[in-house]
């Protein structure tokens, strides 16, 4: 048998069947009203209510924490960017700084070097002077020559430069300076 949507018609077994689940199902809601009726009933309601608001202020308490946490952590970042740029600001100063008197000293040691050039160069000249005033004609003439001979080739330059520089030694030497 089939009813108005031609779903099968229980028989009757299959009918009480039903009618016991619904009475059992009826008997433990009745028992459930009658346990919530009672001191106990009222007990384990409030208790319930009460753990429902401690879970809630829980989870309000929990959400607060970790609000501030994430305001510490955006504060601690952001003094942490301000460090680092003041760090960074400071040692851009310190590197001009450095530059700065880097080239300063390098414009005053340019500066001595020149000096000192140039006082090298009067003192050659003055010594030059002094040494052409002292040497007879004759050596001065000789010498000229020997310069002529010798420039645009400077292994001559050399060794005629070497050969003196022994005679000079040799010369010493038997006068017993060495």
């Amino acid at each position: 048998m089939t009813d108005r949507n031609d779903r099968p018609v229980p028989g009757a077994d299959g009918l009480r069947a039903r009618v016991g689940e619904a009475r059992d199902a009826l008997g433990r809601t009745a028992e459930e009203f009658a346990g919530e009726a009672g001191p106990g009933g009222r007990a384990r309601e409030k208790a319930a209510e009460l753990k429902d608001r401690a879970g809630e202020r829980t989870t309000e308490a929990k959400d607060r924490v970790q609000e501030r946490a994430e305001e510490a952590k955006d504060r601690a970042q952001e003094k942490t960017a301000e460090v680092r740029d003041r760090a960074q600001e400071k040692a851009a100063e310190l590197k001009d700084r450095t530059r700065e008197k880097t080239a300063g000293a390098g414009d005053r040691a340019q500066e001595a070097a020149g000096e000192a050039r140039t006082r090298i160069a009067g003192a050659a000249r003055a010594l030059g002077e002094k040494v052409q005033d002292r040497t007879p004609e004759p050596v001065r003439e000789g010498t000229g020559r020997a310069v002529e001979a010798v420039r645009g080739r400077p292994g001559v330059f050399l060794a005629a430069g070497a050969a003196v520089l022994v005679a000079v030694l040799v010369a010493r030497r038997r006068r017993g300076r060495c």
